[in-house]
């Protein structure tokens, strides 16, 4: 008979996922964080109880991530998940020892909830579904019942099979090697935003909105809210500094809106935006640019031309064949000389449904920052509520106080 570890499953990572692993070590790691905050407090061994006993059905996350011959791979986790005090630090590294494997970590603090996720996992589409399915059966064993027809995943349910599926293969469309577009999503020098760099973690300033009040500035600025945002984001930037270089901002795209897909991995994109000076007059100037941008270039072609690019890039059969350390030295020398080559990221996850019974007030997202890549801002609305969230790296918070006076909250 076997042993458990020779039965135990195992799981690819995505096609987008493959590159986290190798730059993430002890101090620095590719985590973002989504919360909940509830409208009572959170009863931690019954919160861990839930969590715990919905992991079954999120087979992709109840694993831990191993070494392979050139590159990484997810295995099936038997250890129970733990539950952390919040320690009001976004992103301080996972050390996988202390959470029995895993590659996320779970904390509670008063009426929240956080989930710190590894991005080779998933994405924040992923995260979410995952937390809130995490709430769904807490408030179950507390004795409220929700309907049938909740969108939110069951404890119980059978695992629908397009949830483990990678959609870059599942949707790619053959594209030659001379028309990979490389050196395109590289993106060229950006403006960047500097300051201290904080020893630990990261600190976060956020700010509830009506969400209604932002749509109808969106459409009065004839923007969408993603475009809105992203504005005021370059619009604070921009007033506090004088540009020698274009602003980079880096848009999330959820490709699931464009191509069939029920996957619990990775399956986003990143659409660029590039504002110079002359485009951050003022806000209305800057959001118009950023949605003009954003509909020249989020299309299904574009799209589908990325997915083929990332697929036919990772099937390289040169590629394939390096042996993990061998990949792992060549990236880690290359990023001694490389840094990112963006401004800030701005996503809006938009907006989620999250059933009264779950007794959910508003959901938070906070996303991954480094020490070249230092402020991030991230928006998600709930229940008519938009949380908008900068997480940074550094100490000083002047970006997000000229944010929030932009927009006048």
């Amino acid at each position: 008979m076997g042993s458990r570890s020779e039965k135990a499953k195992k799981y690819k990572l995505d096609l987008s996922a493959g590159f986290y692993p190798f730059v993430s070590g002890r101090k620095s790691q590719s985590l973002f964080c989504v919360g909940a905050e509830l409208a009572d407090g959170v009863d931690k061994p019954l919160f861990t109880q839930a969590v715990n006993e919905i992991m079954p059905r999120f087979p992709l996350y109840k694993t831990k991530l191993k070494k392979g011959y050139g590159g990484y791979y997810l295995q099936e986790n038997p250890a129970p998940v733990l539950i952390s005090d919040w320690d009001g630090k976004p992103q301080t590294p996972i050390d996988p020892k202390a959470a029995n494997g895993y590659r996320f970590r779970f904390s509670v603090e008063g009426k929240r909830i956080y989930l710190e996720m590894f991005h080779a996992l998933t994405d924040a589409n992923g995260a979410m579904r995952f937390l809130l399915a995490a709430v769904r059966r807490y408030r179950e064993l507390s004795g409220i019942s929700l309907g049938a027809d909740c969108a939110i995943p069951a404890f119980d349910e059978q695992v629908p099979a397009g949830e483990t599926e990678d959609s870059f293969l599942a949707n790619y469309r053959h594209i030659k090697l001379s028309e990979l577009n490389l050196k395109g999503m590289a993106g060229g020098v950006p403006h960047r935003i500097s300051g201290t760099l904080l020893d630990d973690g990261s600190e976060v300033d956020e700010r509830a909105f009506p969400t209604a009040d932002l749509i109808s500035r969106a459409k009065e600025a004839g923007v969408t809210v993603t475009a809105y945002i992203a504005g005021a984001a370059a619009c604070a930037i921009a007033g506090g500094n004088s540009l020698k270089h274009p602003l980079q901002l880096m848009i999330p795209v959820n490709l699931r809106k464009m191509f069939p897909s029920e996957t619990a991995h990775n399956f986003i994109t990143f659409v660029r935006l590039s504002l110079s000076a002359k485009d951050c007059q003022s806000l209305e100037a800057c959001a118009g640019e950023c949605a003009k941008q954003l509909s020249q270039k989020v299309t299904e072609k574009s799209m589908s031309a990325f997915i083929s690019t990332t697929v036919r890039a990772q099937r390289n059969p040169l590629f394939r064949a390096v042996p993990l350390c061998v990949k792992w030295l060549l990236i880690r020398f290359g990023r001694l000389f490389l840094k990112s080559r963006q401004t800030i990221i701005v996503s809006n996850l938009g907006d989620v449904r999250a059933p009264e019974e779950l007794g959910v007030r508003r959901l938070s997202m906070y996303l991954n920052t480094s020490k070249n890549n230092v402020t991030n801002l991230a928006a998600v609305s709930c229940n008519e509520v938009c949380t908008l969230a900068f997480t940074r790296k550094i100490k000083e918070s002047d970006l997000s106080v000229r944010f929030f006076e932009t927009l006048g909250i």
